[in-house]
């Protein structure tokens, strides 16, 4: 088999339960969040081995009701650990699109079953686990990364810990779910269309989609076709501003350091309100309750909040992104059959195949007039923000999205066609390069989390994350817990 890696980031270059938990014997608490843990750690209150000890015992459990994962490696975990055990060690996993030396990169994909370990870390995820980090793993994700839920059929769909009947999104769908499920406090992910806030949203998360260019690892310039970013999945806003501060690459580009952040720094924003999907109609009505509830409280809160339209024909993006997307699907099937032949593209899903057959037949003429399309909505949005400062939207049109309602083995086109009304909000901003969150500060009638999207320009990191520690203190979500939880209550 041939040494072949394929990431996400890669794949999209070419185009520019309700059941409770059982009780699991472990020798230290999950804490609240990856900054608690190394303060205890530092402290003595508890050591580097027995906290990752008891991450692998939540893990393994979890797995067996969740399917968050495609690998957990308790030998290397272990044998990974600091000599000295006041060292923090904070469990954590590494999302299956990206390279970690040692594991094999099978990108939600039947077709690398049987690829190798790969040989390098990726630069971000080589950063991120220099943070005193301790991989346990991989999670699971969609192939490639292209679905808005993680049902790959190489392992079968994560469940929710909220619900196991729902999804909790994707594409990094395995890591929310360990990060909801207390499995750990803090986790790698991606984000190349709402692969970040969407996950954030369905399993009551904070999740924040950097800047295009701001960390470790990532394309500098503006390019609108460059749409995929790392960061983490988080509990807290701090562990999420912690990561940024830490990882954000030189000053350029146009971008401002982002400081570290422990706190609200209480600037009062203009809050502008989109809720208009891409086909014109509305969101559910828990989403629409949840955005009234949320325009109230961030006026309480003394923020200005105001209605806005879309500055671009939303159906017409729509199309674009889907078209954009299909360019990457292109990508990513000619690369498979480069490396496994036609047997690998046969195992590819037919989602994937379908995508890549649309961006084949696109002509380089065709290709020329899509960039200069995506460049046009960039402008625009940006030029949309003279009247006010932030965006306020939803994360999706639906508030939960049942198990199998995205099934990969549906018909591709009504699979799309689906998707696509669902995803109306996010994917603007991995086209523009902008700063944009989920913050879980609201709850439907049924109990499952509900998350808020905001938005601001590329390099409105910092603003966004004074807004999300002052949600947090508003309406702090740290006490909710899923009903299927692994860690201390």
């Amino acid at each position: 088999m041939a040494d072949f890696h394929l990431s996400r980031r890669h794949v999209l270059a070419g185009a520019a339960a309700t059941a409770a938990a059982p009780a699991i014997a472990q020798k230290a608490a999950a804490p609240d969040d990856a900054i608690a843990l190394a303060q205890r750690v530092r402290s003595g209150a508890s050591g580097a081995r027995e906290e990752v000890l008891a991450a692998l015992d939540r893990a393994d459990a979890a797995q067996t009701q969740l399917n968050f994962a495609v690998l957990i490696d308790r030998p290397r975990a272990v044998a990974s650990l600091p000599a000295d055990d006041r060292t923090p060690a904070i469990p954590t996993f590494i999302k299956d699109l990206n390279d970690y030396r040692g594991w094999p990169t099978k990108n939600g994909s039947r077709a690398f079953a049987s690829t190798p370990p790969a040989t390098a870390n990726e630069a971000f995820v080589d950063a991120f686990s220099q943070m005193n980090m301790a991989p346990l793993g991989k999670t699971a994700t969609p192939e490639f990364g292209l679905m808005c839920v993680t049902e790959p059929l190489a392992q079968g769909p994560v469940k929710n810990p909220w619900n196991p009947a729902f999804s909790t999104g994707g594409s990094s769908g395995g890591s929310a779910a360990a990060v909801a499920a207390g499995v750990v406090p803090i986790a790698h992910a991606n984000d190349g269309g709402g692969s970040i806030r969407i996950p954030a949203a369905l399993c009551g998360l904070f999740g924040l989609k950097p800047s295009r260019g701001r960390l470790a690892g990532q394309a500098r310039g503006d390019v609108p076709a460059a749409i995929a970013v790392d960061h983490v999945l988080s509990r807290s806003v701090r562990d999420a501003a912690l990561t940024m501060s830490a990882l954000q690459s030189a000053p350029g580009d146009g971008l401002n350091p982002v400081p570290r952040l422990n706190g609200p720094a209480g600037e009062r924003f203009r809050i502008a309100v989109i809720t208009a999907t891409s086909d014109g109609g509305a969101p559910d009505a828990e989403v629409m309750a949840g955005i009234d509830r949320t325009r109230r409280l961030l006026a309480g809160m003394g923020h200005t909040v105001l209605d806005a339209p879309w500055p671009f024909a939303p159906g017409d993006f729509s199309r674009d992104f889907v078209a954009l997307w299909a360019l990457g699907a292109t990508d990513a099937v000619v690369a498979v059959k480069k490396a496994f032949g036609e047997d690998g593209v046969a195992k590819l899903e037919p989602l994937t195949r379908y995508l890549a057959g649309q961006g084949a037949a696109m002509t380089q003429a065709d290709v020329q007039g899509l960039m200069g399309r995506l460049a046009v909505y960039r402008d625009a949005y940006n030029a949309s923000f003279r009247d006010h400062d932030l965006l306020l939207t939803p994360v999706l049109s639906r508030h939960a999205i049942p198990i199998g309602y995205l099934s990969p083995n549906r018909p591709s086109a009504e699979l799309m066609a689906d998707m696509m009304r669902l995803v109306a909000y996010t994917p603007v901003q991995n086209l523009t390069g902008a700063a944009a969150m989920s913050v879980p500060i609201m709850t439907a009638t049924s109990g499952l989390p509900l998350g808020m999207h905001f938005a601001g320009r590329r390099g409105d990191d910092a603003r966004l994350l004074d807004l999300a520690f002052q949600l947090e203190a508003a309406a702090p979500w740290a006490q909710r817990l899923p009903p299927i939880w692994f860690g201390n209550r």
